[in-house]
């Protein structure tokens, strides 16, 4: 079953993106993947808004997150799955053990 929006009560282990643009998004992605890590959660919802709010009605920041999440960087951060839920403006992130980043 897949996880919903209710299902992270620890704001630690949430990052809400709207209203960012890219690099300031991946900052704040990278900051939450740290200390959630720190703090033992598996999972990180990350909130990237469904696009209905600009002037082209289409995703900005999802492909760009996403892309990084399964590039180098999220992967040394512990990234090891990404779904879309909440009809996919959020992406749920789960996440290895807090050794994995140190593993090449």
């Amino acid at each position: 079953m897949m996880a919903g929006v209710t299902d992270f009560p620890d704001p630690r282990a949430r990052v809400d993106l709207h209203g960012l643009d890219r690099a300031r998004a991946l900052q704040r992605v990278r900051e939450t993947l740290i200390r959630a890590r720190a703090l033992g959660h598996r999972e990180v919802l990350v909130v990237t808004g469904r696009g209905l709010g600009n002037r082209t009605q289409t995703p900005i920041l999802r492909g760009h997150v996403e892309a990084w999440l399964k590039g180098n960087e999220g992967r040394g951060l512990g990234v090891l799955e990404i779904a879309r839920i909440h009809q996919g403006g959020a992406l749920r992130v789960r996440l290895g053990g807090p050794n994995r980043a140190s593993r090449g």
